[in-house]
This record gives C-alpha cells, structure tokens and sequence, in this order.
C-alpha cells in the first residue's frame, strides 16, 4: 500500500474511520459490537487515548489523541484480528473493510468539538434512533453522564464546555448535550 500521507504526531488529534466492502456489515449482532469494543481496548490504548467513539452497522469512527507513533501498527492489529474473528464466525473469507483505515488530522479546537457532536449524531441521523443516547455503540452517553466512562477519555472534550476552570463535570455535561441537541438550530 502507498504510504500515508497525514503525519503521524503524538499528541495531536485524529479521526479514524473505515466502512465494511460493498454493501456488507461490520456489525451483524450485538457481541460484534462488544468484541469490536474489546480490541480497540486491546490493541489501541497503549498508544492512544480514545475520546469518542460510534460504531455503526456499516461503518466506525473514533477520535483520539495520539500517545505514540506505533498508532498504524495498533490499528492493523485491531483490524487483523476482528476480521479473522468475524470471517470465522460467520464462515466467510476475505476482506471486511473497505481498504485500510482513513486518517484525519484535527487541526482546531473548534473542529475537535464539532467531529464529537457529528459522530454522536450518526445514529440519529442515520434513522436508527430517536435520540443519540438511545444507540448504545457510541460514546455519548459517557459525555452525558448516563453511562461511566470505560475506556475513553471524555474530559479533553468537555473541558471546553467549561465557562471557567471549577465548572463542575454535570456542567459541562449539560452543556456538551445542549451542543449535540442543537445541532440543525
């Protein structure tokens, strides 16, 4: 494969995304999810914090800050190892992405806020729920304080919902659901 062209830079943002070949999924029954859930912890968070995730039916995305350049060789192995458990499982063989991950770099606070809000409103704009904390795949309800944080990291985002530094966390919590359910206004 052609070498990438995003510099990889610890410390600094990233969206990574990828979509299932064709018209196929990457997500058939919940335990895909919770497996998909499993390897990002396994592979991914020694050399980045995760502070958002979605998982949709055909397509993921995650947001996170990059802790060390051996970021790439995380994903390849997260990538591996679910699609030789889902080619298994559903007794298939062959590719599950759609090519390697893509990788954008995060440039600006505003943008690091405005990519959290979009990926938590995937669900809802999809049409597969009616409020984004329905959809138990992505990491909104951690932002919003109806589920505990298992693996991401949620404060580097909601900090910037603070209007001073002792704004409390339900604060800021409110705020960030106030952001997401304004988003058309």
């Amino acid at each position: 494969m052609p070498k990438r062209l995003t510099r990889i830079i610890p410390g600094h943002y990233y969206h990574i995304y990828n979509k299932a070949v064709a018209d196929n999924q990457l997500f058939i029954e919940e335990k895909n999810y919770h497996f998909f859930l499993s390897k990002i912890k396994k592979y991914l968070l020694n050399t980045s914090d995760v502070l958002a995730f979605c998982l949709m039916p055909n397509h993921y995305h995650l947001v996170i800050k990059l802790k060390n350049p051996e970021m790439p060789r995380s994903m390849q192995q997260l990538a591996m190892s679910y699609t030789m458990a889902f080619n298994k499982m559903y007794q298939r063989s062959g590719h599950l992405f759609q090519g390697r991950y893509q990788l954008k770099h995060i440039g600006e606070d505003v943008y690091l806020e405005h990519l959290t809000r979009y990926i938590h409103l995937n669900p809802l704009i999809a049409g597969l729920v009616s409020k984004p904390e329905n959809w138990e795949y992505s990491s909104y309800c951690e932002y919003v304080g109806l589920r505990e944080p298992d693996f991401i990291n949620r404060n580097i985002v909601l900090d910037r919902f603070g209007i001073t530094n002792v704004t409390s966390l339900e604060k800021k919590q409110k705020y960030y659901q106030k952001y997401v359910e304004d988003w058309d206004s």
